[in-house]
């Protein structure tokens, strides 16, 4: 074995190890008295040797260095191959689920289309027997009759013929009256009653005797005559004629029988092939009349007349009524529909947005996951918010309208299946990373799922598009969107912080260019600033974009949302970051919340005055969030409080998406608030200790800031700058003691102008 200069084990003078000739007391000065050894001849050998070490040794580390590098590109290789092989086989899997699916909606679109045929030769031959069976002018006769009908057993609420005179049957003091409902058109067999359909056994002139006295002593009722004499023949009139008592006992069926006219209505319009659009213009205005309780007495009319029309073909059908109906609909005074009374909250979810999560199934490693939305919607349930309100069908967004904000290639790379992304350019394709649960995903946090994903988020996406559309339109007051994966980070070309679609800044585009919404604000509270919105509408004076964000001098994901960045070209004063600095020491609260919605978000969003609101309501600030998903202390209750602020602008047209927000209690504590405050709940108020508490001094300069930079767009920002680090009862206060200066100046000057008497004229002498 070689010593570590180089000689070998036996060392100079005979020794059993390594020795030094610089040191050696046996060399003595002339190396030991043997031959006389020289000490630089030496040095310079031991230096040689040294040398000579060191080169082994870097080639030694060259060797090995190359042998890891060689190991690392096959591992690289193998671990493409298997990444390729997964990939291959969940591609195959998804074919295969397809075809079925395409099978099975095969199958489904030819049972419907059976079907159709059936029902379409089942109204063909309907129509025939009662061209047979029957002349128009019969029609009309019965059509009359069943008139008089309905109206006479509405008109007396309990009486068992056509005779005004007969007397109503008795009732238990205390106890609504007993109706006995007239029997289905067609089985009626009252002494004193003609049959709705004559038979081939009854006398033709008979019948048309008896018909013609019906309508002879209905005419002559006192019942159908007004003070004046004239008569009473509309529906419209006639149920105007119910009495108050009689309107309160038919109440309680009137909600439920209108939806009765819904469907006959468009039964009939198929059976009779009316022209579609009066059927639909019958069934919106119903659906206006409905909240409208100041025409009562018209509805039970309609409720009680329409749901006994038999539409089976034993019965005989009755075409008068229904044109009758349609016409009295159609003929009524636009003072009943202008204005319709919408008194509904909407909800939107669907379970397809489940299926996105990570094919490693450990749903712990994985902070946006299922239970998340599943949690919200559960609680909804639980607390009775979601019966309240009216639940939208949610659809799944089409390419073209996700392509209103992102690019072309990033909306078939995450909104299309794998066969179809087949057809991108393979070398600009981004490949998916590997994560160490055992899934793929863009990045550690924004996980993919090769079978569903992509469905998933073009859900989201179409859900918040649905309620945001019905809102805007005036079919409902407001709503809540609770939808998964989150959008406020998806930039035109980019997915990033579990987003893939922004579907908030989608909705706004749409609602521009198919609604011609003129002005939109997005208020933004999650506590991580929206980039992917703020870049979607930077230049874009329509769209006033008010962000509130952790930010800490750019050290907070994602790292943007300066108070400095307001825009650019005409959108400039139109991008607002609310940007707190200074960290969790002390963490921002309620105060700091309720002090900048006071002090910048309602000001400016009052002077923009937007036609419709829109909110990414991430909820990762409420309390229970630990950094870096979140770090802050605001109650879910604040949020509440926060929505109701906002319900004060755009008529109430506001629309909150589920954004952020980790922690299911806390989500789902700020969700119901926020739903209580949508239907119009009294909430619990602010406790006396936020109301007297001052904002910390970090969240007051930083309100400061923002402030002195947007007080050069927004004129109403000045004036409150002095309030920032007040407690909201002295800025209350001092609001109040402003407006009563204001008045009692006003009040002033008038009591000045009306006790001014114009001077007497001297006389002329």
């Amino acid at each position: 074995m070689q010593s570590p200069v180089g000689g070998s084990e036996q060392g100079v003078g005979g020794g059993g190890g390594p020795v030094d000739l610089r040191t050696d007391p046996r060399l003595g000065p002339l190396g030991g008295g043997g031959g006389g050894v020289d000490p630089a001849m030496r040095e310079q050998q031991l230096q040689h040797e040294l040398l000579l070490l060191k080169q082994q040794q870097e080639l030694q580390k060259q060797l090995l260095f190359a042998e890891f590098q060689k190991q690392h590109e096959v591992l690289t290789r193998q671990h493409e191959v298997q990444l390729q092989e997964h990939l291959k086989q969940q591609q195959e899997i998804l074919a295969a689920k397809r075809q079925q699916e395409l099978e099975q909606k095969r199958k489904l679109e030819q049972q419907r289309h059976e079907e159709l045929e059936k029902q379409r030769l089942e109204q063909q031959l309907l129509m025939l027997r009662n061209k047979e069976k029957g002349k128009e002018s019969e029609y009309s006769i019965n059509g009359f009759w069943y008139l008089n009908c309905c109206y006479g057993f509405i008109r007396g609420a309990h009486h068992t013929s056509l005779d005004p005179n007969s007397p109503p049957q008795s009732n238990t003091p205390g106890t609504p009256p007993s109706y006995k409902l007239p029997p289905l058109l067609g089985s009626y067999e009252g002494r004193d009653d003609f049959p709705l359909r004559k038979t081939a056994s009854e006398p033709n002139l008979k019948v048309r005797s008896r018909l013609k006295q019906k309508v002879a002593e209905r005419r002559s009722s006192p019942l159908l005559r007004r003070k004046d004499g004239t008569v009473i023949s509309t529906f419209k009139k006639r149920a105007i004629e119910i009495s108050g008592e009689s309107a309160h006992t038919h109440y309680a069926f009137t909600l439920s029988s209108i939806m009765h006219l819904h469907t006959h209505i468009q039964i009939h319009c198929t059976l009779f092939n009316w022209n579609s659009t009066p059927c639909r213009e019958v069934e919106e205005r119903l659906v206006i009349f409905l909240p409208c309780l100041e025409k009562l007495h018209f509805l039970i009319f309609l409720s009680f007349s329409f749901p006994y029309l038999s539409l089976s073909p034993s019965h005989s059908r009755h075409p008068f009524l229904s044109i009758f109906l349609l016409h009295t609909l159609l003929s009524l005074p636009p003072s009943l529909s202008a204005s319709p009374i919408i008194s509904f909250s909407g909800l939107v979810y669907d379970t397809f947005m489940l299926k996105h999560q990570c094919m490693c199934g450990n749903t712990h490693i994985h902070p946006e996951h299922a239970g998340r939305i599943q949690s919200v919607w559960s609680r909804l349930q639980e607390t009775g918010l979601l019966g309240r309100c009216e639940r939208i069908r949610g659809r799944k967004a089409t390419l073209d309208e996700i392509q209103t904000v992102h690019s072309e290639y990033h909306t078939l790379l995450y909104g299309t299946s794998p066969l179809n992304r087949q057809k991108l350019d393979s070398k600009n394709q981004k490949m998916y990373a590997v994560l160490p649960c055992g899934g793929i995903g863009v990045d550690s946090d924004t996980v993919w799922n090769e079978m569903h994903s992509s469905g998933a988020v073009r859900m989201a996406v179409g859900c918040v598009i649905e309620l945001a559309f019905k809102v805007a339109a005036g079919e409902l007051k407001n709503g809540f969107a609770v939808v998964r994966p989150p959008g406020h980070h998806a930039e035109e070309s980019t997915a990033m912080g579990f987003c893939f679609f922004n579907s908030v800044a989608i909705t706004a585009k749409l609602l521009q260019q198919k609604l011609g919404v003129s002005k939109i604000l997005i208020v933004d509270w999650d506590i991580h600033h929206g980039n992917g919105t703020q870049q979607a509408f930077y230049n874009n004076p329509n769209v006033l974009y008010i962000s509130m964000h952790r930010y800490d001098d750019g050290n907070f994901f994602p790292g943007s949302g300066a108070p400095e960045e307001v825009g650019v070209g005409p959108g400039v004063g139109f991008n607002t970051n609310i940007a707190w600095t200074g960290g969790v020491e002390p963490p921002m609260g309620d105060v700091e919340y309720l002090t900048a919605f006071r002090t910048v978000v309602m000001p400016i969003a009052n002077e923009f005055s937007p036609d419709v609101v829109l909110v990414s309501a991430g909820f990762d600030a409420v309390e229970g969030h630990q950094s870096p998903l979140g770090g802050y202390n605001v109650t879910a209750k604040c949020f509440g409080h926060l929505t109701k602020q906002l319900m004060k602008l755009a008529g109430g047209r506001v629309v909150l998406a589920l954004e952020g927000g980790h922690d299911l209690t806390a989500i789902c504590d700020a969700s119901e608030s926020c739903v209580a405050a949508l239907l119009g709940d009294e909430l619990d108020p602010l406790p006396q200790a936020v109301l007297q508490q001052k904002p910390c001094p970090k969240a007051a300069a930083s309100l400061e800031r923002v402030i002195e930079i947007q007080g050069k767009h927004w004129s109403s920002l000045q004036r409150l700058a002095p309030t920032v680090g007040q407690s909201l009862m002295d800025a209350q206060r001092r609001e109040k003691d402003e407006a009563d200066t204001v008045t009692a100046m006003a009040s002033l000057t008038v009591d000045t102008e009306s006790t001014e008497e114009p001077m007497e004229e001297e006389p002329v002498l």
